[in-house]
């Protein structure tokens, strides 16, 4: 029979945590005297040295039915152990209804309590479901054979009346679990809603304040209604958790509800799963804060979540829409600032849209494998998705939820009504963003082939008192309310890659469209990238129409102001020569470095229209070497232009030439000289430039090139030629053999010397053509750099003698009179031929 205590004595305590008072059970009064201040306040006296005292009793409503499990203390003060074979446990209602109690099995084995210690067995039993906690007495008996029944009743301790098991929200209270002490605390808890449940959410402390470590992966969590309906809290953060003594932890326990139970009292409890039982036995009892669902988020205010036990402050940035033929597209930032002390793990989360009605509609973001939250520094998350061009953002609301897992479903974090102030604005204004001023200066059309290119052109600006990395930006037009083509990043036009305190940075972003699109409305939407998916969209300028290129005086250099490629372009010469099925645009231009450092011109770009509109693209040479400070560079432009084109007043429309498409060259194919032509360009491999930040200058008629009938002071690309003491005759060896045309002279070729450096490869063609009825023709090229394969090097000379010959046994029989002849001089440019000099001439009499 005695054994029967030690059966009936241990089996509650490894199973809850528990709060506790003090760990000394106060002395005495008298002889089973009881206390009604407290239940564990309450102590039966075994002998005149040991006591015990009913620690905590709690019910947990389980398949087995409604458990009640409770843990005594048994403390020995005396000098000698004490034997518990005679001493047992009866659980009694005040009513007198007995239930049947169970030492849980790592208990049974505490059959005696050591000198001056105390020791913990916890029991439980399954009651009725009409027993109420302040219904229970616990009946301490001991044997005695001398006694009536062989038992003589040492003490009953009743559960005081008017008293709860449960613990205030808030406050903490020490837990028996596993025969270690654990304090526990709710931090916080609150409850969100969808259209079918409620979802609470437990921030829970844990503190070990045992002198053991405690392993957590036995504690499970539950909620209790006061009616017993009991519901699964998830806490994967359990798994695998050890808490070290004096080590604090704060654990985030969700549960699914029925809506209906949301408002209603509830209780957390916290419990030990005793395999070997087969129940789970309660160790604390946490009443839970009022747990109506928590409001949304006011729009632009922060609300603190804990997430895996540490604090975050999380934020809904604005929202911005863009209007869509058939849907809107929204993006908004949602932020997260770990406010705790330790890194933890990005939180994988998962974002809607949810309408006024109750419609949710996904947000899609770049996902970061691995990643974590560090401590005090924020986590942006850019979200986009598509919505209804019905729904009104102003009554919509951002829902957050955790991802479900295998461990744990889907719970909603917190709901956010969103800001939803203007972000729209007009061609030449601007918007703040971070600490940038970005200001739309234009948005402009360049002809591109056969196609156009929408260029918007950015100012972005420091507003802050430090230096700041370029940010990253992009965007996208939309022409008359359709989206045209897709987001494009920004291309800089200054070579930096910081912007100092008030400073400004230029850059531009572009697209291309059908050159047959008529543009009524003009939208660019600014939006800063984001990899692998659509960009934040930050801020929508609308005009009517596209901004107008200004016009320049001829005269008036063309500046880049760009950081890296200042300089001064100025038009040297305009002139359209003609040809026989088409006609040749060209120009040159000074290019002068207004950097203080030697450093490469920018490349330019542009095309010339005629009052037709007829477009041509222009062709420009590339400046490859450096040129210094202040130094001069001549640039040459050229293009083929059909007869229709109307050369008596068009605009030439000069600008800074970027390529149509990343990683393609701008222009066509390079040749040798870093210059490009027409005759090596392949469509299929290269793009035409894009003209970004131009101007018009108008040409009259006037400026078209005249050919001169003098062969001195000849000017053509960098070049001045005097040909003088010319004489023409047949070329023969022996007495009668003619082996065809000779042609001596003496010449001066000098290269302009204020030029550091002259663009393209330039040729010269001298050619001979006899005025009869036959017009006999032959010519000689020269190679002004390095000769080619059937041309012959021209050098840099001052009066000196040069012979040509041109090769033809048949020449007597194709030329009829040897009265005069015509030289003409061509600079050979790209395959065109620019006449530049003609001069009549006599057959064998040496000119002036």
């Amino acid at each position: 029979m005695g054994y029967k205590w030690f059966k009936l004595g241990a089996a509650t305590i490894v199973a809850s945590s528990f709060l506790l008072q003090g760990g000394i059970l106060p002395a005495p009064h008298a002889a089973a005297a009881v206390s009604k201040i407290s239940l564990s306040g309450q102590i039966v006296k075994l002998n005149a040295s040991s006591y015990l005292n009913i620690r905590d009793a709690h019910f947990l409503m389980q398949g087995s039915g409604k458990v009640l499990a409770f843990s005594v203390a048994i403390t020995n003060n005396g000098a000698s152990q004490l034997d518990m074979i005679d001493y047992w446990l009866r659980v009694k209602t005040k009513s007198g209804k007995t239930f049947q109690t169970s030492v849980i099995e790592a208990d049974k084995t505490k059959k005696t309590i050591a000198p001056k210690s105390t020791q913990y067995i916890t029991y439980y039993a399954v009651v009725d479901n009409g027993t109420r906690i302040n219904d229970l007495m616990f009946e301490v008996v001991k044997w005695d054979f001398s006694a009536a029944n062989y038992e003589r009743k040492l003490g009953t301790v009743s559960y005081p009346a008017g008293v709860s098991d449960k613990i205030a929200a808030y406050n903490g209270s020490v837990m028996l679990y596993n025969n270690n002490k654990l304090k526990g605390a709710v931090k916080q808890a609150f409850v969100t809603k969808d259209a079918n449940s409620a979802y609470l959410t437990v921030n829970f402390l844990l503190e070990n304040v045992g002198l053991q470590a405690s392993d957590l992966s036995k504690m499970k969590l539950f909620i209790q209604t006061d009616s017993l309906s009991v519901y699964t809290v998830t806490a994967p953060s359990f798994d695998q958790t050890i808490l070290q003594p004096k080590e604090r932890k704060i654990v985030t326990a969700h549960a699914a509800l029925p809506a209906a139970v949301a408002g209603k009292p509830l209780s957390f409890i916290v419990a030990l799963n005793d395999e070997a039982s087969k129940v789970m036995l309660p160790s604390g009892v946490f009443a839970l804060p009022s747990t109506t669902p928590a409001p949304p988020v006011a729009a632009g205010q922060a609300r603190t979540v804990y997430m895996t036990g540490s604090p975050v402050a999380t934020e809904a940035g604005q929202a911005f829409v863009t209007q869509g033929s058939g849907s809107n597209q929204v993006s908004l930032d949602f932020s997260l600032t770990n406010t705790g002390t330790a890194s933890i793990a990005n939180p994988v989360l998962e974002y809607y849209l949810m309408t006024k009605s109750g419609i949710s509609y996904p947000l899609t973001f770049t996902k970061e494998e691995n990643a974590t939250l560090l401590p005090n520094i924020e986590k942006p998350v850019s979200l986009t998705g598509n919505i209804p061009s019905s729904v009104q953002l102003e009554s919509a609301q951002l829902v957050v939820k955790t991802a479900a897992t295998d461990k744990e479903p889907s719970y909603i974090v917190a709901n956010y009504m969103l800001q939803t102030s203007s972000q729209q604005g007009s061609v030449g204004g601007a918007f703040s963003y971070n600490d940038y001023s970005i200001k739309l200066d234009s948005v402009q059309r360049s002809p591109l082939g056969d196609s156009d290119m929408l260029v918007a052109n950015l100012t972005i600006t420091n507003n802050s008192n430090m230096t700041k990395q370029v940010p990253s930006l992009g965007g996208y037009f939309m022409v008359n309310g359709v989206k045209i083509g897709t987001e494009q990043k920004a291309a800089a036009l200054d070579d930096s890659i910081t912007i100092a305190p008030g400073a400004s940075y230029n850059a531009v972003v572009y697209t291309s469209i059908p050159f047959t699109t008529s543009v009524d409305r003009i939208t660019f939407v600014s939006t800063e990238p984001v990899q692998d998916k659509a960009g934040k969209q930050l801020y929508q300028f609308s005009a009517q129409q596209l901004s107008s290129i200004p016009v320049k005086p001829v005269d008036s250099p063309y500046i880049i102001n760009g950081i890296g490629k200042r300089a001064a372009i100025t038009i040297h010469r305009t002139a359209v020569f003609q040809g026989e099925t088409f006609n040749n645009f060209y120009a040159e231009f000074d290019a002068v470095n207004n950097e203080v450092r030697a450093s490469q011109i920018a490349d330019l770009g542009g095309y010339i229209e005629d009052k037709n509109g007829i477009i041509i693209p222009v062709q420009f040479a590339k400046v490859k070497d450096k040129i210094s400070p202040s130094g001069k560079a001549l640039v040459s432009a050229w293009a083929k232009i059909s007869k229709n084109f109307d050369t008596s007043a068009y605009q030439f429309i000069v600008g800074q030439s970027l390529p149509s498409s990343t990683g393609n060259p701008t222009g066509p194919a390079p040749n040798s000289d870093g210059g490009t032509g027409s005759g090596g360009s392949d469509p299929g491999k290269t793009d035409a430039a894009v003209v970004v930040n131009p101007v018009a200058y108008s040409i009259s008629g006037a400026a078209s090139a005249t050919t001169q009938s003098s062969l001195t002071g000849i000017g053509f690309g960098g070049y001045m030629l005097d040909l003088k003491h010319i004489r023409a005759f047949l070329n023969t060896t022996g007495l009668y053999n003619v082996e065809g045309l000779k042609i001596t002279a003496d010449y001066t070729l000098a290269k302009d010397a204020q030029y550091e450096s002259i663009t393209g490869d330039h040729k010269l063609l001298i050619e001979f053509v006899n005025n009869d009825s036959s017009k006999t023709t032959y010519s000689k090229p020269f190679a002004l750099s390095a000769p080619g394969t059937n041309e012959e090097l021209l050098k840099e000379a001052q009066n000196t003698a040069i012979t040509m010959t041109m090769n033809d046994p048949d020449i007597q029989s194709k030329i009829n009179q040897y009265e005069n002849y015509t030289l003409n001089v061509y600079d050979v440019y790209q395959d065109s031929k620019l006449l530049l000099a003609s001069k009549s001439l006599k057959w064998f009499t040496t000119s002036e």
